[in-house]
């Protein structure tokens, strides 16, 4: 925890200098064309729990613009795309890269109490497998967003219908790091 907040200390005492600093870099961060997901990279402390209000304000930004896509299964692209390749897009936009399916996007981020969700969260059910077979983003107020094979398109449902109560597996946390190094899976 100390070195934590050394780090975190270090980084605004160069950050208010005006420095570049290097402490933080590694293979992710140096794959970020874009300062702005640079800084957020840096600034976001894993430990503590919560990921920045401004990474959390654009996953759920970013996935409203995608509202209306058409679901296709597998799909990956804006003329349709599955729970999973939708998710996969939000992310990537924020600066986080995820797997492609559900199951596989399942393995990374902290456990969540479906009582201490936040927007940004990812919600997994189980639909046709065991496993995380659906995923979606919470967006607050009870409402997730994701690609519903129901709906057929990129929607807004409550996620205290039936069928998601039913379903419901888990909730995890997301934060902007490489979930590879965290999770020493590569």
């Amino acid at each position: 925890m100390r070195l934590v907040i050394f780090l975190f200390v270090v980084f605004l005492s160069a950050t208010a200098s005006g420095k570049d600093i290097k402490i933080f870099e590694s293979d992710y961060y140096n794959k970020l064309k874009v300062k702005y997901a640079k800084d957020r990279y840096m600034a976001v402390m894993i430990d503590d729990g919560i990921p920045s209000v401004s990474l959390q304000k654009s996953v759920v930004d970013f996935a409203i613009g995608l509202l209306g896509i058409r679901y296709r299964f597998g799909g990956e692209t804006i003329w349709g795309m599955d729970c999973s390749a939708f998710v996969q897009k939000v992310y990537s936009m924020a600066g986080i890269y995820l797997p492609r399916t559900a199951r596989y996007q399942a393995k990374y981020g902290m456990y969540v109490s479906r009582e201490d969700l936040q927007p940004g969260d990812l919600l997994f059910f189980r639909t046709y497998a065991r496993f995380p077979s659906h995923v979606g983003i919470y967006i607050g107020e009870g409402k997730m967003i994701h690609a519903s094979s129901a709906g057929k398109r990129i929607m807004i449902s409550n996620i205290d219908k039936d069928f998601y109560l039913r379903n419901f597996l888990f909730a995890k946390r997301l934060f902007l790091y490489d979930p590879e190094e965290i999770t020493d899976e590569k």
